[in-house]
Formats: structure tokens, sequence, C-alpha cells
């Protein structure tokens, strides 16, 4: 019982886990400090921003393809003990991050007044999203490569080390938004243009400090091998990995913005109540989005040592863990919704909605825990196909559930709920099944693999 409660493996993901968390926490951070200053410019630049953030949510997803790649291989060959392929391979991530930037930017940078006449705005409310996206587009690669010097410290387990640089950046961020912005201290507003302009500084200053101390850990070469054009000998991998990866969350942002289409149907309020619960369901959200990135982490070190007794062990601890965790969050949603959602919003409509959307979504939690947890644990064995294959299909199938139980079966806003409920059930219990009895990760789990096959799976 005693072992139950307190495993040898709890402090290796509890170290990761939680500071990878508060990470998470500090991007969430830069938007609602951009939006409680740009909230000063009116109704107008708040929507203009938000509808950017709709885009910017999509270009994050995308960045996966190979920022994820490059934490599972890097892992790998850390756990290895090959440092120096492991250096050659954060390099070869860096050339293609920034080549990824440049091919968005080219497609997305000419279009970004026609994306937001398609999304219906008005002519102000357009120029504001305008005026922010394109500023965000042309700074892309600072924070490409800042994502990527991210999951490069995660690779070696050094979490805590980028959650500082990330949150001395959010402070920075504080401090120039209301100068840029609203002109303190200089008398020049700039408007929407600063609140990116200070975003932008303040990832800039902070890919600087990762440069840095990724030097000094020894996880980068020196600068000059860094600015040399590599010969790609691990590309394949790293695309091969990150691409399937960055295709679940690109779905994943985009499927909301189609939901909303079913959601309006039923008026404004019942968006506004989805509004507020993403505030509320955030923080489950990215504290399993941190067990994620511990999985990553400590089952690539592993896999690539060819260990496949402490894969086993790490995720079937992780397993348990986030469980412990989301009971809790799962009881609350289901029982005290009303306590959770009132200080938040005073409108009783908006109050209604959203208790039903927690209480609703309560029921499977459990699950988000366990999708985002086996997620990270592919990630780490660098096989994110398998469960792509899965997480996009029903992920898309959210929109046709949603339109069937809440419109054609009359279920109202409660069927849109129950269908993204039922398929977080779905994936977190079929990828649970996957990781364990699958086809191709039980062959791997139930063999141990020397190092170089592991590298070569």
């Amino acid at each position: 019982m005693k072992r139950w409660l307190n495993d040898p493996l709890d402090r290796e993901i509890y170290g990761i886990a939680f500071p990878a968390f508060l990470g998470f926490l500090a991007f969430i951070l830069f938007d609602v400090i951009n939006i409680f200053w740009v909230g000063k410019l009116g109704t107008q630049a708040i929507a203009g921003v938000a509808s950017a953030a709709f885009l910017t949510w999509a270009v994050y997803a995308a960045m996966n393809a190979t920022t994820v790649g490059a934490n599972t291989l890097i892992a790998q060959l850390f756990g290895a003990g090959r440092t120096a392929e492991a250096r050659r391979a954060a390099v070869e991530a860096a050339w293609l991050s920034l080549g990824a930037s440049l091919l968005i930017i080219a497609l997305l940078l000419p279009f970004i007044g026609a994306i937001f006449r398609l999304m219906g705005l008005q002519p102000a409310t357009a120029a504001y999203a305008r005026q922010y996206l394109t500023i965000y587009v042309c700074a892309l690669p600072l924070f490409y490569l800042c994502n990527l010097a991210g999951n490069i410290f995660n690779a070696y387990g050094d979490v805590r080390t980028n959650v500082l640089i990330m949150s001395a950046s959010v402070a920075l961020n504080m401090v120039l938004d209301p100068v840029l912005i609203l002109g303190y201290f200089t008398g020049r507003p700039f408007g929407v243009t600063g609140a990116a302009a200070a975003t932008v500084i303040s990832t800039a200053g902070a890919l600087a400090l990762q440069v840095v101390y990724l030097r000094r850990r020894g996880f980068l070469p020196p600068l000059g091998e860094v600015a040399r054009l590599p010969a790609f000998t691990n590309a394949r991998r790293i695309l091969r990995i990150g691409v399937p990866s960055a295709s679940v969350n690109l779905v994943w942002s985009l499927i909301y913005p189609a939901l909303t289409v079913i959601i309006t149907r039923f008026g404004e309020a019942p968006l506004a109540g989805l509004s507020v619960c993403f505030r509320l369901e955030g923080v489950p959200y990215y504290l399993a989005m941190g067990f994620s990135t511990a999985m990553a982490t400590l089952i690539g070190q592993a896999f690539g040592r060819g260990d496949m007794r402490r894969v086993r062990s790490i995720a079937g601890r992780g397993c348990v863990l986030i469980t412990g965790l989301m009971v809790p969050v799962a009881l609350a949603f289901i029982f005290i919704p009303g306590w959770l959602v009132r200080p938040l919003t005073s409108d009783p409509e908006v109050i209604a909605h959203a208790v039903r959307y927690l209480r609703i979504i309560g029921y499977c939690e459990i699950f988000l825990g366990w999708e985002l947890l086996f997620q990270g644990a592919f990630n780490g064995l660098g096989h994110t196909r398998d469960y792509m294959l899965i997480a996009v299909p029903l992920t898309v199938a959210r929109w046709p559930a949603a339109w069937l139980l809440a419109v054609t079966c009359g279920l109202g806003t409660a069927g849109i709920w129950w269908a993204i409920s039922l398929s977080t059930f779905a994936k977190g219990a079929w990828l649970g099944w996957l990781f364990y009895k699958g086809r191709s990760t039980s062959r791997l789990l139930e063999t141990p693999a020397a190092p170089e096959l592991a590298l070569q799976q």
C-alpha cells in the first residue's frame, strides 16, 4: 500500500510534469495580459485580437511537425548516451523549424485580409485582427524557435530552466504592454500593433536566454556549428514523428471554431458559457499536458536505452497519478459546477449553459488525462502515427455528432457537450488500450531492444 501511494518514479514524473504545467500556464498569461490591456481600446479591438488568436493556435499546432519529433529523437539519443548526435539533431531541428516558419509565412501572409473577411468580421474588427496577425506572422521564426528550444530542454528533462526563462518573458510582456499599447510613460500609443510588438520583444528575449542556457548545459553545439547548414541525416525521422502529432493538434485547434456554427444556432449565451468553461478546464488540461511532457521525456530516454520494463513502469505510474489528480476535478465539475462558474460571470443564462457543460464533460474528464498522457507516451516511443489514426477521426467526428445530437435529436446545446465528452472518453480509453494491447506497441514492450534498434523504430 505504501509503495502504491509513494512510488520511486513519482519524483521523476512530478519533477517534469509540474514545471511543464507552469510553463504552459505562462503561455496562457501572454494572451491574458494582452487581452487585458487591449481591452482598454474597446470591444472591437478585443474581438480583433481574439479572432487572430484562432489562427495563432493553429500555427502553434503546426509547429509540432518539427518540435515534437526533435523532442522525441533527442530524448532517445540522450537516453542511449549519444549526446553528440543529440546535439546534431537539435541543429537539424532548428533549421527545419526555420524553413517551416518561412513556408508558413509565405502561405499565410498574402491572405490575412481575405481570411478575416471570410470570417465575417466587421471592417474595424478585421483591421485590428489584421494588424495583430501581420506582426505575429512576420515574427514567426522567433516564436517557432522559442517553442523548439523549450522542447530541447524538455528532452533532457531540464524543464525548470525553460519555465524560469518563460516566466521572465511574461514579466517583461507585462511591463511592455501598457507602454506600447497605451503609451504609458512615452505618450506614443501603438494600440493593437503595440500588443503584438510586446509579445515579439518578450519572445525574442526568451529565445536569447534559451540559447545561452542551452549552450551552458551542453545541449547545443557551438553557435558557429548551429549556423552551418547541416546534413539533415535525422530530418526524415524528425518529420515522421512530428507531422502526425501536428495533424492531431491542428485538427483539435480548428474543430472548436467549426463547432461555433452549431453552438450559435442556440444564441450567444452558450458560446459565452463555453468561453467561461475553457478558462476553468484549462487548468486540468494543462496539468495533463505537463504529464504528457513527462511521459515523452522519460519514456523517450528509457526507450533510447532499450529499457522496455522502465517504459511500461513510467506509463503505468503516470496513468495512476493523472487519474488520481483528475478524479477531484471530475467530481467538482459534476457536483459543484455553479460554485466554479459564478465568480467568472453574473449572467444567469450564461451560468446555466456553463454549468450544464461542466457537468457533462465531468463524467469523462478522467479520460482527458488519459488521452494526453498516452499521447506523450507515444511521442516518447516515436509512434505518433498510431495515435493520429485514432485522435484525428474522433476529433473530427465531434462536428457531425454534435449536429446529430443537438439538432437532429433535439437535445440542444447539451447534445454538443455530449459529443465533446464522449469523444474524449473514446480517445482516452482507446489510446490506453492501444499502448498496452496494440499490435505495434505491445510487440515493442514485450521484447527489450538495443539502443540502435530502438532509435530506428
